[in-house]
């Protein structure tokens, strides 16, 4: 059955009848809201709820929590699902990641990462770091935690503001470096070919579609890993 689209906060709000035009307006707005639909009637009664009503069938607010590393006191309350990005009815798991590094490098690191559950409907945030790292690291490491949490076989929409990660698979600089030996086109070994291993075998087991974000630019979600990120970092770090 053909699906309408509503888009209660994006860059145009209104129906739109298919998802490539409803994903122009939310893909990347900040807090975007917009939900699916099989009867327009209730797509347009769904439009016109108050922000905050449950009514409709909207994902509620509760979220579950997940942390490696204790969470600092000053850390805002999870996101709910309803501020992630929805994507197609087909896909399993929005995910973003981020990670931090204090000192670059060689200084105390984070890294976090927000996943929303589309078929529970709840979302789980993951964190922790290391005393002596590289903000590359820390992205790579903050994907692998991720993507390891995850049901197998799942269908995965990855955000993430790091053309490091990003671009080493969709670039398919990993098909080079393999081909090279694991060697740069510099003759100097891959850095990070432990991490890069992980993932491969993790890219295995599930299907990874790459999105980038701007970072600190009011994304709420990736804002949300930035935060963590840091904060994780900081338990890592010397008085």
């Amino acid at each position: 059955m053909k699906k309408v689209y509503a888009v209660r906060r994006g860059r145009k709000t209104g129906l739109f009848m298919s998802w490539p035009e409803c994903q122009k307006q939310v893909d990347g707005f900040p807090g975007a809201r917009f939900k699916g639909f099989t009867d327009a009637n209730e797509a347009v009664a769904w439009l016109r709820e108050e922000p905050g009503s449950s009514a409709g069938g909207e994902t509620p607010a509760c979220t579950k929590r997940t942390h490696f590393a204790s969470k600092p006191k000053t850390a805002k309350p999870a996101l709910p699902p309803e501020d992630l990005p929805q994507d197609p009815d087909d896909v399993d798991y929005v995910i973003y990641t981020d990670g931090s590094c204090l000192r670059n490098p060689a200084g105390p690191g984070g890294w976090a990462a927000v996943i929303l559950d589309r078929k529970r409907g709840v979302v789980k945030e993951l964190s922790d770091g290391e005393p002596s790292t590289t903000n590359n690291r820390m992205e790579l490491s903050a994907a692998i935690a991720a993507l390891s949490a995850l049901r197998e076989g799942s269908l995965v929409d990855l955000y993430t503001d790091s053309q490091y990660l990003k671009n080493a698979f969709t670039r398919h600089w990993i098909d080079g470096w393999k081909r090279n030996g694991w060697m740069t086109a510099k003759g100097k070994p891959v850095l990070n070919q432990d991490l890069w291993h992980r993932l491969i075998t993790l890219f295995a087991a599930h299907k990874v579609r790459f999105h980038w974000v701007k970072g600190h630019a009011g994304n709420a979600p990736n804002e949300r890993c930035d935060e963590l990120a840091k904060a994780a970092a900081m338990r890592y770090s010397r008085p």
